[in-house]
């Protein structure tokens, strides 16, 4: 644990055991730290959105909420799924970057569209990401997305806001 950590826990009279100031006020709380795991292992072990573009997404929103720690994170289901690690070095120009597939930015307007402005998705969005990933992965990239910037945010919340 970093002193950034320990004096963002500053209000927390006991921390739980954990790595970070996110996991010592989460283990506070077994079964929701426990659920916690159990959800984020379903999402990166599921077979409709390749893992690799569920980490394109989840390190979009990293940069679009702020998040160096999880900017630099990656996720080994990523890995063994052949993230190509190229493409963070480019991921800000993704809409005209053509190491992008046609899929990749769809699901990575997508991604933007619903940090920045979730009720601004369009039914033309939609119909575009539906053809090219087909419904079911919409709902799960909705809620992988949905759960990549809620952790983060929280995690910057209680590590006191400092990058």
């Amino acid at each position: 644990m970093s002193a950034t950590d320990a004096d963002a826990l500053s209000w927390v009279p006991d921390p739980a055991p954990g790595d970070s100031a996110f996991d010592q006020v989460v283990n506070h709380r077994r079964s929701y730290a426990e659920a916690l795991v159990q959800v984020e292992a379903a999402l990166w072990a599921q077979d409709v959105v390749d893992p690799a573009l569920l980490e394109l997404c989840r390190l979009r929103v990293a940069t679009l909420v702020g998040s160096p720690a999880a900017s630099l994170e990656r996720r080994p289901e990523a890995a063994a799924a052949g993230f190509d690690e190229a493409k963070v070095a480019v991921l800000a120009a993704w809409p005209s970057d053509p190491s992008f597939s046609a899929a990749e930015r769809a699901a990575l307007a997508y991604a933007e569209q619903l940090v920045l402005d979730a009720q601004g998705v369009d039914d033309a969005q939609s119909a575009e990401l539906v053809g090219l990933l087909g419904a079911p992965a919409v709902l799960v990239l909705t809620y992988a997305c949905g759960l990549f910037e809620t952790r983060q945010r929280a995690e910057l919340v209680l590590a006191g806001g400092a990058p």
